[in-house]
């Protein structure tokens, strides 16, 4: 269990116990002022479990938070500089990859895909440029390759950054930076709201199937 939903359980579980004790110790919410201070915590734990699930992507309340939508499946391509330092046989690209992120109010997970390795996050923060509508996602994250390319590239730690630009984008720009001194640009687009894949071949059978159906 992510500790995130852990945590959603545990605010939702003492709410509900605060009313709970108040019922079973016999305080009498017999009036509307004794009802609002019984019910008030649990109501306020659910509150904030919607809030943090669902409300915050409503539109008139969204832009209030600053917070872009960007759960989903994304298509992306990773190009390398010149000045990073790949490994002889390793590839310059560009990169073709998938990226599926898991996003609450407060909580985000980045899983990245590629033929030969899968990233996911550690730590993520969001911030504003001054002058910017929407905020910046800034996370860390593990690149673990594939077995076969691990004597060529070890597993390493990274940063990367997304510029997401609108509230809810359908294209993304991001760079990226990792500790063997390669870094960066990202280019990612939106394929659909779909989550749950653990590879790169899985996420790509699926929008070849999509693909497949808008030919049809």
């Amino acid at each position: 269990m992510r500790p995130t939903i852990l945590v959603r359980l545990v605010v939702l579980a003492v709410g509900i116990a605060y009313t709970a004790v108040l019922a079973l110790t016999g305080v009498n919410l017999d009036n509307t002022a004794k009802l609002i201070v019984g019910w008030f915590p649990a109501a306020a734990s659910l509150a904030l479990l919607v809030w943090d699930l669902w409300a915050w992507r409503l539109p008139p309340l969204n832009r209030l938070t600053r917070r872009p939508r960007i759960d989903g499946l994304w298509e992306a391509t990773l190009t390398p500089t010149e000045e990073s330092h790949i490994p002889e046989g390793g590839n310059r690209g560009p990169i073709p990859a998938y990226i599926v992120i898991n996003q609450s109010y407060w909580s985000l997970h980045v899983r990245q895909m590629t033929v030969e390795s899968g990233s996911d996050s550690k730590s993520f923060f969001w911030d504003r440029v001054p002058g910017d509508d929407v905020e910046r996602l800034n996370f860390l994250y593990q690149n673990d390759p594939r077995p076969e390319h691990r004597a060529r590239s070890p597993r390493h730690l990274g940063t990367c950054s997304f510029d997401t630009a609108r509230l809810v984008p359908q294209s993304v720009r991001g760079v990226y930076f990792t500790d063997r001194y390669t870094q960066g640009e990202m280019e990612l687009r939106l394929v659909d709201r779909s989550k749950g894949y653990t590879s790169y071949q899985e996420a790509a059978a699926h929008v070849a199937e999509l693909r497949s159906d808008d030919r049809s």
